[in-house]
């Protein structure tokens, strides 16, 4: 009963997130809906990546920007594209398929680079490492322009990704007046979200999974139990890292152009608050709780004219953080556990 209810609950925000967007927008409200869509279901992945690392073993891991980037960048740099001041074109690369596979990997192993020396650490001490990894990863990358591109970024890619599109889905743009690659991506994403949510629900099932809760609510216990817990915590590190490579993979194809500054800190502030609103650890709470948070990014512009006249960039982005704090409060007040998730599952002590 309580599970119908909190489906009920994230089916009624979903529904009311989607109005809004229709209510505040006379011109084009179908082309919003199509980009709230593509990014709620990118970030959905990221989301159900960083909720392995929390929700399922209990890991604060606040440098998930750095995952999507290594899948991205990996991915991107194996296929044809240009890259750097002077755009010059790479016209020699691994098929797309062969290319995603490695930037998963890649990403999986940058978790277990990561994970090795800073996995034994808790609670803050983790955070402080999972953050300055992320900001080696994204400076390292800014001054490699030979290689990544630097500051210029990585262009020209995206055309072996959209030469796979489905011929339906292009009519179907045409008819809905809206971009045919966008549609595509989102598509793409929202197939990738339920792909994970199946196989996922499989693991958390298993004995696998069932280990790593166990780590989660008591690590020492574990261990008496003679279970490597320091293993477990590795290979939920490593999984969570490859599912989010896979969302910075998505994101760059959505973009059509990498840059380093895609995967500031902000990102992974946006992945922790999607995870807080969906619920921690339930498995279909990124779902509700990215098509909910984008909503509400999205209607930034709207809602700040209503509120200033003539209102600038500056003012936007108060009001971005303004609303996405409030929707926080007001749901921890209302339903502390998030849209879908458990009351227990706050009960974690990290230490």
């Amino acid at each position: 009963m309580k599970q119908r209810k909190r489906i009920l609950l994230g089916l009624f925000l979903v529904v009311f997130s989607i109005g809004m967007i229709y209510f505040l927008n006379d011109e084009g409200p179908t082309r919003i809906l199509v980009n709230l869509m593509t990014f709620a279901g990118i970030y959905s992945i990221s989301a159900i990546g960083l909720n392995i690392h929390f929700g399922w073993t209990g890991m604060l891991n606040f440098g998930h920007a750095a995952f999507m980037g290594i899948g991205a960048y990996t991915t991107i740099l194996l296929i044809p594209h240009a890259a750097g001041r002077e755009g010059s074109i790479n016209e020699e690369g691994l098929p797309l398929f062969i290319a995603i596979i490695i930037g998963l990997v890649a990403s999986a192993l940058f978790g277990l680079l990561v994970g090795l020396p800073a996995i034994r650490l808790r609670g803050d001490y983790l955070a402080i490492v999972t953050i300055a990894s992320s900001e080696i990863f994204r400076l390292v990358v800014r001054d490699q322009e030979n290689l990544t591109g630097g500051v210029y970024g990585v262009i020209s890619f995206s055309d072996i990704f959209q030469n796979i599109r489905p011929k339906f889905l292009e009519d179907l743009a045409l008819n809905l007046d809206v971009s045919a690659g966008q549609l595509w991506v989102a598509t793409v994403s929202w197939l990738m979200v339920i792909l994970l949510i199946l196989i996922l629900k499989r693991l958390q099932n298993s004995p696998w999974g069932r280990a790593l809760r166990a780590v989660r609510e008591d690590e020492d216990a574990v261990r008496a139990l003679g279970k490597n817990a320091v293993w477990l915590k590795l290979q939920s590190f490593m999984l969570g890292a490859s599912i989010a490579g896979l969302s910075g993979i998505l994101l760059a194809f959505n973009y059509g152009t990498l840059q380093v500054e895609y995967f500031v800190p902000l990102l992974t502030f946006y992945i922790w608050a999607i995870m807080i609103l969906g619920g921690v650890g339930a498995i279909s709470g990124p779902i509700f709780g990215s098509i909910l948070f984008w909503a509400f990014i999205s209607e930034t512009d709207q809602i700040a004219a209503l509120i200033f006249e003539n209102a600038d960039g500056q003012q936007i982005a108060g009001v971005r953080f303004m609303l996405v704090g409030l929707l926080i409060i007001g749901l921890m007040i209302l339903r502390p556990s998030g849209i879908m998730g458990k009351k227990e599952e706050l009960l974690l002590d990290v230490k």
